[in-house]
């Protein structure tokens, strides 16, 4: 039975940023200017109006925005995209609201526009206290203005702060960290999160030869990790995932939807989503989808959207027959159905016919691929895994799907079990090998 209302989290993807870092991989752009930005959310605004027809059956507990970088635009842009979630959707009275900036873009009159506009969580990308440091890597703001931006924050209303912080720069060594660290702990934020510099494949950095051999070796970074640990849980800092710390209950809601298995609407320029589509039969497919990455064929497309209804882009995605005689729906080869009745039932879903008409690789979750995610990103957190909201979700007990899995990382003291709350966590030992471990939940 379809519930009545739902808990939902909107992620808000902003493309822009003054300059590109030299380790970014993210769907980003650096010198953009207004009115680019003007006709982007323009567009935006109009995507987030058309769940309009849906909205109703949802509650937003928690709203991110992130990219890019969403303080370089003008504060009125990021009102108007705010004011337009508000109107669309029943956004709940103590819902997390959070944007992410880059201490040079924020300034004390628009960190105050955005507390008047109702966010109430700042998430700044620090990085590094060393300004020698920061400039390697692409960074356009240095330690002083992280400063003053802080401070600005906190005379602006912020009461939930988290700082970004990453470990294994090129050139950084132990004690170039901790400073980082140390200072980072005298401000008090609520929230830190500690990163291991990833070299991801495009990147500037992965194309510089000096740099990569700056970067420390991989047992350093280990070390550095512990020492993050250690550090921030001295200074009243729980760690509740792999790299994030937070006071007591000041932990992010918004990227725990993602790791629980929340339901969330992503929009923006490549925004994913993960939403359920209810059918007039009372069954149900968990659906993810992203958006179209070509930023002025985003902006072409919504500008145009009127709603839920069909529209010229209806014939980009299509029903075909495939070789066995079975009904496939072109971008999603996962999903097959086998009866014409079927295919009608998907094309009466006003909700599905809107998202195979705006946006790319639309996927019918299995119940493999919900069971792993359960898992992988479950175990990313220090609470770990509950085996009876396994069992209640899958109708199997984790061990029945994963007990070699579990035999094996127990023995060996990667995995621990707590009975008396019934789950599965990752030891700190799990925590250094994670990546390894958790690859072992594929099915």
């Amino acid at each position: 039975m379809k519930p009545q209302v739902r808990d939902l989290s909107i992620y808000v993807h902003i493309p822009f940023c003054r300059a590109k870092c030299s380790y970014c991989d993210f769907l980003s752009f650096g010198g953009c200017e207004y009115p680019l930005q003007r006709r982007y959310v323009n567009a935006l605004c109009k995507e987030i109006e058309a769940y309009e027809a849906v909205s109703k059956d949802y509650q937003v507990q928690t709203i991110f925005f992130g990219g890019g970088t969403p303080s370089y635009m003008e504060a009125d842009l990021i009102c108007q995209i705010l004011e337009t979630i508000k109107k669309v959707f029943h956004v709940t009275e103590h819902a997390e609201i959070t944007l992410e900036g880059n201490p040079d873009s924020l300034k004390l009159d628009k960190l105050m526009q955005y507390r008047k506009a109702g966010i109430n969580r700042l998430s700044i990308g620090l990085q590094s206290t060393n300004d020698e440091m920061l400039a390697r890597i692409g960074r356009v703001h240095n330690y002083t203005q992280f400063i003053a931006a802080y401070k600005s924050a906190r005379q602006a209303g912020f009461e939930n702060i988290n700082v970004d912080l990453m470990m294994g720069l090129p050139g950084e060594n132990m004690d170039s960290y901790l400073t980082t660290l140390g200072k980072v702990v005298e401000l008090q934020p609520e929230h830190i999160s500690a990163y291991s510099l990833i070299v991801e494949e495009g990147t500037l950095l992965s194309r510089s030869d000096e740099l990569l051999a700056m970067i420390p070796e991989e047992e350093e970074d280990r070390k550095m990790y512990a020492r993050t640990k250690h550090l921030l849980q001295q200074s009243g800092y729980k760690r509740y995932e792999i790299s994030n710390y937070a006071k007591e209950g000041y932990e992010c809601r918004h990227n725990k939807v993602y790791w629980t298995g929340g339901e969330y609407l992503g929009v923006g320029l490549g925004a994913a989503s993960y939403l359920t589509v209810y059918f007039e039969d009372e069954h149900f497919e968990k659906v993810r989808f992203h958006g179209v990455e070509n930023i002025d064929e985003y902006i072409g497309r919504f500008s145009k959207c009127e709603g839920m209804q069909e529209d010229e882009y209806t014939d980009m995605y299509h029903f075909f027959e495939d070789g066995n005689d079975e009904m496939s729906f072109y971008g999603i080869p996962q999903m097959e159905y086998e009866s014409l009745d079927t295919y009608k039932s998907l094309e009466e879903n006003v909700m599905l016919e809107f998202l195979r008409d705006y946006y790319r690789d639309l996927y019918f979750c299995k119940r493999k691929d919900e069971m792993e995610e359960f898992m992988f990103l479950g175990l990313r957190m220090m609470e770990g895994v509950s085996k009876e909201t396994f069992k209640s979700r899958f109708g199997t007990t984790m061990e029945n799907v994963y007990g070699k899995v579990l035999n094996k990382y127990i023995g060996q003291g990667l995995l621990m079990e707590d009975a008396d709350r019934q789950c599965i966590y990752l030891s700190d030992r799990g925590v250094d090998v994670s990546n390894v471990v958790m690859a072992e939940f594929m099915l």
